[in-house]
């Protein structure tokens, strides 16, 4: 006779002694030397284990290829509607979610509900693991809310129990990652410390699943800033991973999430290293020689002449780092006259500027030719926004503002204005940075419209017809919509392509995006797992338009977001006409 309990005791002894690995060659020789003994129920336990095996080390299909035997043998032995049933569907049911196969893991998941709830009561683990999985379908589907119910009720039920510490451990896993999807950081973060602490307290050696809860951790200290912190979390999960399962889907996954935070520290070492700021660089040569040159050289204008440095450049941005330096960096501004003053000065002005020393803090000046861009020098301040926006002042009417790309309004408004006795030039910059806010909602009505086409429809119909050029333009075009898409529901302009990523870094609502826009970047459009990817992003924004108010329907085809945006903006149209028409009847 199989001896089961001893197998399933030499299963726990080899996780615990991180020889995660050699599982499934174990779990092969068990299901063998059963089927030898004619041990059905022993070879069903093992399929069961086979199955989180497989499901934990990413190896979906040989995952479901379990499941589908498990049920078929549990039919066989005439289990249907006993709670050791209920389990394996369970089981069965969270390997589909993993699977992206949400519809078969919904209805093996109800059916399993109903077994427990017929036939098991009181606090029972095995009606807590229902809704902790329940809830990851949920969170997944972009049902947060319901996901949190359900985990709430996992918790609730798990904390009335007896040695459950990694149960109780694995619930703030989930409740700390499903926080995060909702933006709560700090709730988050509070979870994911909880579990890493228990786990690490276990008496019996670290449990598989501590590596979610460090990873959890390291996200956490990701948001926060704090990357050191984030980095030792990420390589001490792997490390777990690999001893677990190998170098797995989640290895990967882990291991993307450390170079990232690697690439971020790399990339902040060497903002540290440059000498100086590009803003500060320009402040102090203004200081230093363009100041005294316009009260020695146009005393009379001094109280005329606006300066700073605004427009095109990663130094206007904030963005400058030690790379910048090597093209189009180096000391200069602007500066900024009113129509009048430009026709008696602007000439003279501008030979006085070219006249100023060409090197300063060890830069060499920067050319004010026009082949080099005329980013500084001397401007007449319509014709320096024209050329920046198409426009000389912020426009007045909504079609003119949506004419204006949202990087020429990033770059107008971008930099800083280090004096303006005038106050002309600010006002004015001031201005194109006041987007109407039924302009800002059109644009999301594209942009969303963009994302649903693209991402949601067009490229799994592109996948089904095996087009691969159709899978990355739709992809290149979702991810393009989705930028754009997160910047209006940040209320702020789009940098310059090469600077979108980066300006994410900013972002206080979705904070998550540029995170989950790059690892989608990194996928092949042939990527079983894309499609869950685009829908999660899609999810994401859905709940950010109900948080602010834009919307109030429950579905994450964006398409339908769109109908929730023109409600808004015919309640603005309608708003607008009673206006005009109280004004009227006053006149």
């Amino acid at each position: 006779m199989f001896d089961l309990q001893r197998f399933l005791e030499g299963l726990d002894l080899l996780y615990a002694s991180g020889k995660g690995r050699e599982a499934e060659d174990y779990l092969k020789r068990g299901l063998k030397e059963a089927a030898a003994c004619g041990d059905d129920g022993s070879i069903l336990a093992i399929l069961n284990e086979l199955m989180g095996y497989y499901r934990a080390a990413g190896r979906h299909e040989e995952c479901l290829l379990c499941a589908r035997q498990a049920m078929e043998l549990a039919d066989e032995l005439g289990l249907d509607g006993t709670v050791q049933y209920g389990t394996m569907l369970l089981n069965a049911a969270t390997g589909y979610r993993a699977a992206g196969r949400y519809q078969e893991a919904e209805r093996l998941y109800g059916q399993a509900y109903e077994i427990y709830r017929r036939y098991i009561s009181g606090p029972d683990y095995h009606m807590a693991s229902l809704h902790n999985n329940l809830s990851l379908l949920y969170s997944e589907t972009g049902r947060l809310q319901d996901a949190k119910r359900e985990l709430e009720e996992a918790m609730s039920i798990i904390q009335k129990l007896d040695d459950a510490d990694s149960e109780i451990a694995i619930t703030h896993t989930n409740l700390g990652n499903l926080c995060f999807q909702m933006n709560q950081t700090a709730e988050g973060k509070a979870h994911m410390e909880e579990a890493v602490r228990m786990f690490e307290k276990a008496p019996d050696g670290k449990d598989s699943h501590y590596a979610s809860a460090l990873s959890g951790l390291g996200e956490a200290y990701f948001r926060e800033g704090n990357l050191e912190a984030s980095k030792a979390c990420y390589e001490k999960a792997l490390q777990e991973i690999e001893a677990f399962y190998g170098e797995n889907e989640y290895y990967q996954v882990t291991k993307r999430n450390l170079e990232l935070v690697a690439d971020m520290q790399k990339r902040q070492e060497a903002a540290k290293k440059s000498r100086v700021k590009g803003l500060e660089l320009a402040r102090a040569y203004y200081e230093t020689y363009g100041k005294p040159m316009i009260e020695e050289k146009f005393p009379e204008y001094r109280d005329r002449i606006a300066a700073g440095l605004v427009g095109e450049g990663s130094e206007c941005l904030g963005y400058d780092d030690a790379l910048s330096t090597d093209h189009d960096f180096g000391p200069g501004f602007c500066l900024w006259l009113t129509k009048k003053d430009y026709r008696k000065i602007g000439s003279r002005l501008q030979e006085a500027y070219d006249a100023l020393p060409k090197e300063f803090m060890g830069y060499e000046a920067r050319n004010t030719m026009s082949q080099a861009g005329r980013r500084v020098g001397v401007f007449e301040i319509g014709e320096f926004f024209q050329g920046l926006t198409g426009f000389k002042k912020p426009p007045k009417e909504e079609e003119e503002w949506l004419s204006i790309p949202q990087e020429r309004l990033r770059t107008a408004v971008s930099g800083a204005v280090f004096e303006d006795p005038l106050g002309k030039m600010t006002r004015r910059w001031n201005g194109f940075a006041q987007e109407p806010e039924s302009a800002r909602l059109k644009r999301l009505y594209r942009s969303l419209g963009r994302m649903a086409q693209a991402g949601q429809y067009n490229f799994g119909r592109a996948k089904k017809r095996n087009d691969m050029g159709a899978m990355y333009f739709s992809l290149s075009e979702f991810l393009n919509a989705a930028v754009e898409t997160a910047y209006l529901l940040n209320e702020t302009y789009m940098p310059f392509y090469k600077w979108k990523l980066r300006g994410m870094e900013e972002f206080q609502r979705l904070p998550q995006m540029r995170v989950c826009l790059e690892e989608l970047m990194e996928k092949e459009p042939t990527d079983k797992d894309v499609e869950e990817r685009i829908e999660r992003i899609c999810c994401d924004v859905a709940q950010e338009l109900r948080e602010q108010g834009l919307s109030e329907s429950t579905e994450t085809f964006l398409e339908a977001q769109k109908s929730e945006i023109l409600k808004h903006l015919l309640k603005m149209q309608q708003t607008k006409g009673k206006e005009s028409d109280e004004e009227r009847t006053v006149d």
